[in-house]
């Protein structure tokens, strides 16, 4: 007679397996595999680059891309957490919404890029070699635009909830620029790493627009009228959000152009390398926030278990990546040879332990877009920026590389300390009603009229974007498919990119 499992052992195992597979959070698994395939082959990116260049040049290179990363950023005027926020809401409108997103970013980064490379050189010694070079310093603005579009596209397939091609997008981008990093390494031996960063793009980007445009913006079920969204609404939300998304990556991207301006092009080259390895690590946290932010816009009642199920979902990734990290940070920095292992190991152990306050601190500025309080997740960035940036300059010439380790998690904890109570709160809510219109879940700083409240007792119980589910999802408003920062989440969706 075979054997046959106990019963409550099969239960637990089928709870288990319920969990990891909710529907809920199916949007956030597909970004985080975009994570670990992007990190698998950024690791493998820069071994291999700091075998085929010069240790300076890796230093000069991993700034400039560093650099490339805040200008778009800059540029996309944080449209990178709008268009998650708004387009399940926009339906037939979600065309010319992502178009001015498009034309918007593009605009601002062609002056953002020539103002950079106009600037820097003349600041700072260190950045001779990008104004000595008119060649460099045009593909550098031109890569600043592409970029910016680089980024929404994806936060443009979160929002249509088709994040599983993020995942397939960003690997063919990967690999392409790993061909491009060897094919051109004995011919452009000074700038072949900023353009293997850059090539790709000129086939990935209008490949995943036509996938946009010519078939997920065509779906007949997607010519409902659906829900009336005003243009100063996405304005608003914008606009304030955009101050606090600024002040993160700026802080996040200058940690690498902070190390060169002291340290020198030889310490950034080894910090950048632990630095974009823990980055990588990071990105769970932002794409489970962004999971977050556009399944709890989708559906608000559902906000306390959501809030439960990332919080749990983002301790059992984090952990586990964690402790992989410090165990193994000497084995896996040998890959990129002797010399970084020896003075990277505990930089990146250290670098490592910091991802799990930051974990708490990203989830918190998804909560607080969700109350549309985010003026105080603009706040928290700046006070985070302050701590972080100084306590850096402070440490750099006392403890050298491992200070930036010091203060980037002394500064993310005190923050994960102070907005404990935005996740205790969300977790202890009480199930609200389905939300209304989504011009009143829009707004940032005022509740919805009473007229709105008595037009939402009035709606249908389909909630905003049901009928848009993939097929097979048994609940409404189910994943909704997420990116960034971009993204890419809210908050550094960019730094993807860093590997």
């Amino acid at each position: 007679m075979a054997y046959q499992r106990p019963r409550h052992a099969r239960r637990k195992r089928d709870q288990v397996v319920g969990a990891l597979t909710h529907p809920h959070y199916r949007s956030g698994y597909a970004l985080v595999a975009n994570t670990v395939g992007t990190t698998a082959i950024g690791v493998a990116y820069w071994a291999i680059a700091a075998h085929l260049y010069d240790r300076q040049v890796l230093g000069q290179s991993s700034a400039l891309v560093s650099a490339l990363i805040l200008v778009s950023s800059i540029a996309q005027l944080n449209l990178g957490s709008t268009l998650p926020r708004f387009l399940p809401l926009a339906y037939r409108r979600s065309g010319r919404l992502i178009r001015y997103t498009y034309i918007a970013t593009s605009a601002v980064a062609l002056l953002a890029g020539l103002g950079f490379v106009t600037l820097l050189p003349r600041l700072n010694a260190q950045w001779h070699f990008l104004g000595g070079s008119a060649g460099l310093a045009l593909a550098f603005v031109g890569a600043a635009i592409v970029w910016g579009i680089f980024a929404l596209q994806d936060a443009a397939l979160t929002g249509l909830r088709h994040a599983s091609i993020v995942p397939v997008e960003n690997v063919v981008y990967g690999v392409l620029k790993l061909i491009l990093l060897i094919a051109i390494a004995s011919l452009l031996p000074a700038t072949g790493i900023f353009l293997s960063w850059v090539l790709p793009l000129v086939l990935i980007i209008p490949a995943i627009n036509w996938l946009i445009f010519g078939r997920y913006l065509k779906h007949p079920e997607s010519l409902d009228k659906g829900a009336r969204i005003r243009p100063r609404e996405v304005i608003r939300f914008a606009a304030v959000d955009y101050a606090g998304a600024l002040l993160g990556q700026i802080y996040i991207s200058l940690m690498p152009l902070l190390v060169l301006s002291i340290l020198g092009a030889g310490a950034n080259g080894t910090f950048y390398v632990a630095w974009t390895i823990t980055s990588g690590l990071a990105l769970v946290a932002n794409n489970f926030a962004t999971s977050l932010l556009v399944e709890g816009a989708a559906a608000p009642d559902r906000l306390p278990e959501l809030t439960r199920g990332v919080l749990i979902r983002c301790a059992l990734l984090m952990t586990l990546g964690v402790a992989l990290l410090v165990l193994l940070a000497r084995p896996i920095l040998t890959i990129y040879g002797a010399q970084y292992a020896a003075q990277a190991s505990g930089l990146l152990g250290l670098l490592a332990l910091t991802v799990l306050p930051r974990s708490l601190v990203v989830i918190t500025f998804s909560l607080d877009r969700l109350a549309g309080r985010v003026g105080r997740a603009s706040l928290t960035n700046l006070i985070l920026g302050v701590l972080v940036l100084g306590g850096t300059w402070l440490s750099l010439t006392r403890f050298g590389i491992d200070g930036v380790a010091l203060a980037w998690g002394g500064g993310h904890l005190v923050i994960a300390l102070v907005r404990a109570p935005t996740i205790i709160g969300a977790l202890r809510r009480q199930a609200q009603p389905a939300a209304g219109p989504p011009s009143s879940v829009a707004r940032t700083d005022r509740p919805a009229p009473a007229e709105q409240d008595g037009r939402a007792a009035r709606l249908p119980a389909k909630p905003p974007g049901a009928h848009r589910q993939p097929a097979g999802l048994a609940q409404p408003g189910g994943p909704a498919a997420t990116h960034g920062p971009a993204g890419l989440g809210p908050e550094g969706a960019d730094a993807a990119a860093s590997t």
